[in-house]
Order: structure tokens, then C-alpha cells, then sequence
């Protein structure tokens, strides 16, 4: 059996470690994994060329790792590294670090799957359609066509069109701008950000260390991340089932009625002015919050819940509760808020809610409406990061798939697929994992959970190919 896997960022690194896991189950011969950077494991959050030594994780390093059961994988793997100064479970480090992991695990999985006689082979090729046969799926690059008997889309975060494109100085993909940003943005420059929330912050810290007068980020609601807490070894006692009534009402009243949480700070609901609430965070940030260890561990069961979630629910979380969540659920490094603080201080950050619209004048400058007042900047960036809507991507490849009807977009955003086999709906043998399937699942980024996902697919693939048609290889001899 062929298989091809298009993308090499984590996910594609995930599934090549379940295939070294389970291929030589179901007779694989070959793995190929198109990439079209040429950088086979790191991807776009943690590769060379769209990240900077300053990005650090936002997850503490011993939360992370690519086994489903090992927790600790990333954090092993950095304390075995020459000069390593990353001993304690809350430390941050650099994305690029991550980067380098997933590099490694990649290659370890090449030699354990080349014990089993399975080739990987990893190619430096853009896919830009994919188109199913009888057996089996040909994969076309600029460098010719190839069978397939399964084809796995782990394309990862793809570029948005940009909705100005006459705009030399608006940045609709700020990850994949990163060098253009870097070398663009002129010192003492006025900088607009629209996205209150990890990306966001990334993108200040970034553009105020290289020197531009002010940033400003704004959002509809101006809410940014909270501030993470001291991290426990081996958190126990928190709830890994679903709430007994699937609504967003039933989660609430699910997470209220579990336990009583330590003492928070008065207001940690309200609507406070952006620093007064940065301030607490970081205060707050100083010790363990429970209430924040009891919300991770949502993730275990998280996108079962959301799976049985009906329409209306699902639609009222993505327009009423998605960033409140975000905000909550993901919050922000110490390191980074207290940077954020000191910025906010000097007067070099600012932060607003009530975003109306970005707009061009006559002359071209770029002014940016918010309630009450509209803003000139001399460069804007769009950090809000995928939307779910298929036809707004700048992708040859995905734009080919709608038009032939091999993939169609979940009514609540990304590629429709089967959220317990990641297989595509409407296909034998094609399969999605990763950011594009936000919308058929919750989570879909997050390494923990994308090892799960892997996991599962891989499950299916090995015994969907057990029980169907002889492989091409097969039918060849």
C-alpha cells in the first residue's frame, strides 16, 4: 500500500510516527510527504522562516510532546540537549526549539518504519490537485503525477487571500509575511493589528522589540488572553467525562457545580480597562489556578462534546461565546504579559475594542474604524487566523478540490470530514487532520491532541485498507 501525506509540519510528523506504529499491520510499502518549503517536521508555527528566537511556546514544555501517552516527550527530549538550561515544568522556550523536536521525531520515525521495509520518502513538491481513480487517488505536482492508494491532507495553516491586495502594507498572513513584516516595517512606524489574541501578542512584542513607535491591537472585543498559572505535576482529580447535558448551558453549569475553585480576583468576569486587567492576570499568574487545570482538561473529551453539539448550539458558541473561550481557554506565558505590561506603560502598545472596519483612503493610507474613533496606521495585520471558510484560502490545491467536489466545507467551517476517522466525507481513501478541520472538530491544533487525531486515523486507514480492494502495488505484480 501507497500512501501519501501533504504537508510536513506536526501533524504529518504525528502520522508517520502512528505509521512506524501500525504500518506493517496492513502491508504499507512506501510513504511520501510533499512539502513544498523542502522543511520536512517543523511546519509553519515552528519553523525557521516564520518564527523568531523571541516566539516561545505557549504551552510550558512539560505539557507537551508527540506520544499520546507520554506527556513528557518534549521536555526529555530538550534536557538531553548540549548547554539545555530548561529543567523545571514551567518553563517556555523557543517555538524553534519545538521546530528541531519535530525534526527529530520525524527521522526516528524513518528508521523505525525502515525496519518494517517501508520507504519514506519526503519531497520538496507543491501538490496542487489531487483527483481520485479507480483504485486509488493521483497526486499532481508543477513535477508530474503519481498513484496512491490513500492520500492524507495535513496541509496545515494555509495563507488567506488577502482582502486588500492593492495594499503594499497590509499583511493578511502574518506567520507567513514574517520576513516581508521584519524587513518592511520602518522604525518609529504606526502599526494596526486586528486580533486581540495570541498571534496578536506575538506579532507587538515582535514589531515593538524591532523598533516601531506604536502598536495598536484591536478586536470587537478587545479582550485579550489571560495569563497562565504555575503548572502542576500530574494534575489529578479533574474531570475527563462529558457533562451530563450537551449544551453550552450544560457545560457551564458542568464546570460551576465540579468543585469549588480557589479565590480569583474580583472582576476576573467583568469587562476591565486592558491594563488594570493585565495587571491582576499577572499577579494572579504567580500561583497554581486550579480552574485553569480543570479547563485543559476539557481537551480529553472536548471534541465528542462539540460532535454532539446540534446546529443552533454550535452556531451560537462560534458567533456569541468562540473568543471569550479563546481568551479563557488559552491563555498567554508570564514572560510574554509582562513584556505586554511594560509596553502598555510606555505608551508603545495600545489596546481597543468596538473594531469596525479597515479601510484605504483616496491617498492610500490605511485607516482603521473603531467605535468612536478611527485610526490612521502605516501598516495593518490581520492576526485572526482561519475563519473556516474554504474559498478564502490562497491555495491552488484546495481550490482544485472544492471545484472537483472531492472535498465541500462543514456547515460550521473547514473540510467536512468524519470526526472519529478523519475520513473525507464523500471518499474512500482521502483523509484531513490538522487546522483544516476546525468546524467537524474542536480542537485541531494543540500536539496533544493532534496525536489523538493521528492515532485514529491511522486506525482506520489500517483497517479500512485491510478489508477493501487490492493495493495498486498489488494489483502491479
Amino acid at each position: 500500500m501507497k500512501i501519501a501525506i501533504v504537508g510536513a509540519g506536526c501533524s504529518a510528523v504525528l502520522l508517520c510516527k502512528e505509521l512506524a506504529r501500525q504500518g506493517h499491520d496492513a502491508a504499507v510499502s512506501e510513504i511520501t510527504v510533499y512539502e513544498t518549503t523542502g522543511h520536512f517536521g517543523p511546519g509553519l508555527p515552528y519553523g525557521q522562516a516564520t518564527t523568531t528566537p523571541e516566539f516561545i511556546l505557549n504551552m510550558a514544555t512539560s505539557t507537551l510532546g508527540t506520544d499520546v501517552e507520554h506527556a513528557y516527550g518534549f521536555l526529555k527530549w530538550l534536557k538531553a540537549q548540549p548547554g539545555c538550561e530548561t529543567t523545571d515544568l514551567n518553563d517556555y522556550v523557543s517555538r524553534r526549539q519545538m521546530g528541531q523536536y519535530l525534526v527529530k521525531e520525524l527521522e526516528l520515525a524513518r528508521h523505525t518504519l525502515a525496519r518494517f521495509n517501508i520507504q519514506l520518502r519526503t519531497l520538496a513538491q507543491t501538490v496542487i490537485d489531487v483527483k481520485a481513480e479507480r483504485p486509488g487517488y493521483t497526486v499532481t505536482t508543477a513535477q508530474g503525477d503519481e498513484r496512491f492508494d490513500n492520500v492524507v491532507l495535513a496541509v496545515g495553516h494555509l495563507k488567506k487571500q488577502t482582502p486588500y491586495p492593492d495594499l503594499a502594507h497590509y499583511y493578511a498572513n502574518p506567520y507567513h509575511d514574517l520576513e516581508r513584516l521584519k524587513t518592511q516595517v520602518r522604525p518609529g512606524a504606526t502599526v494596526g493589528i486586528l486580533g486581540t489574541k495570541l498571534t496578536a501578542v506575538d506579532m507587538a512584542l515582535m514589531l515593538s522589540g524591532l523598533g516601531a513607535g506604536h502598536v495598536a491591537i484591536y478586536s470587537n472585543s478587545g479582550r485579550i488572553p489571560l495569563v497562565r498559572g504555575a503548572v502542576l505535576d500530574n494534575p489529578v482529580g479533574t474531570q475527563r467525562r462529558l457533562p451530563e447535558r450537551v449544551s453550552i448551558s450544560g457545560f457551564l453549569n458542568s464546570f460551576r457545580h465540579m468543585r469549588s475553585f480557589s479565590a480569583e480576583y474580583k472582576g476576573l468576569f467583568a469587562p476591565l480597562e486592558p491594563l488594570e486587567r493585565l495587571q491582576r492576570e499577572i499577579q494572579a499568574a504567580a500561583h497554581v489556578r486550579d480552574w485553569q487545570i480543570w479547563l485543559d482538561a476539557t481537551k480529553t473529551w472536548i471534541d465528542e462534546f462539540w460532535t454532539r453539539l446540534d446546529t443552533v448550539q454550535k452556531r451560537r458558541f462560534q458567533r456569541k461565546y468562540q473568543g471569550l473561550w479563546m481568551s479563557y481557554r488559552h491563555p498567554m506565558p508570564l514572560d510574554n504579559a509582562l513584556k505586554l505590561e511594560a509596553l502598555i506603560k510606555a505608551g508603545r502598545v495600545s489596546i481597543h475594542r468596538g473594531y469596525k472596519a479597515t479601510r484605504a483612503d483616496a491617498q492610500g493610507n490605511i485607516l482603521i474604524d473603531l467605535s468612536g474613533q478611527t485610526l490612521s496606521v502605516d501598516y495593518a495585520i490581520d492576526a485572526t487566523g482561519f475563519a473556516g471558510n474554504l474559498a478564502r484560502l490562497d491555495s491552488p490545491l484546495i481550490e482544485n478540490l472544492l471545484d472537483r467536489g472531492l472535498i465541500r466545507q462543514n456547515s460550521h467551517g473547514g473540510i467536512a470530514i468524519n470526526p472519529t476517522t478523519h475520513l473525507i466525507d464523500g471518499q474512500r481513501g482521502v483523509y484531513a487532520i490538522g487546522p483544516l478541520t476546525q468546524g467537524s472538530l474542536f480542537y485541531v491544533s494543540a500536539i496533544e491532541r493532534l496525536a489523538v487525531h493521528a492515532r485514529n486515523l491511522v486506525t482506520h486507514l489500517m483497517t479500512n485498507n485491510r478489508r477493501v480492494q487490492p493495493s495498486l502495488s498489488s494489483l502491479q505484480q
